[in-house]
């Protein structure tokens, strides 16, 4: 059964992948709600709660900042729910302190949507995969793992090459 469990979250990987090539918001968000859902049950299955309960509420949270872009909600007035709950999944799902690094992943991933300083916006995003590669190894989430790598390796080099240009 294993080996049926990786292959959902190599789907949820190419789900993923696809939302990166896509023109414009709303397919974004459909394939990204799209894997977050396979993550979600891929998790699931792993017995990884915490990492399930992000995925699944990482769906909402993308729907709520399309709403609050939508109605023009205040971003602060958006986050303190969001944040709420993430902590709630903190608290219900805590067995030890590596079943809260999608918290910490989730949390960290929310900054781009307060911040337009690209250099902030990938020091959020390292931070958020590293939390996320440290808990998918944990759990031996292989599809999270080759993820977690490829965005983590990614946007790094992305800071690094932004830093050695500068004089």
């Amino acid at each position: 059964m294993n080996i049926f469990y990786q292959l959902i979250g190599f789907g949820a990987l190419i789900a993923m992948g696809l939302s990166y090539w896509q023109n414009d918001k709303c397919t974004i968000l459909l394939w990204q709600v799209v894997a977050n859902l396979i993550f979600a049950i891929h998790y699931t299955l792993l017995h990884a709660c915490s990492g399930a309960l992000c995925s699944f509420f990482q769906i909402v949270v993308l729907l709520l900042f399309l709403l609050q872009e939508k109605f023009n909600w205040s971003k602060l007035v958006t986050a303190i729910p969001i944040v709420a709950v993430f902590l709630l999944i903190a608290v219900v799902t805590y067995e030890t302190p590596v079943t809260v690094l999608p918290i910490v992943a989730s949390l960290a991933a929310l900054l781009p949507f307060f911040q337009t300083r690209r250099r902030v916006i990938q020091m959020a995003g390292i931070a958020s995969g590293l939390s996320w590669l440290v808990y998918v190894i944990v759990v031996r989430s292989y599809s999270g793992m080759v993820t977690e790598s490829v965005l983590t390796i990614i946007t790094a080099a992305s800071l690094l090459k932004k830093e050695t240009r500068k004089p």
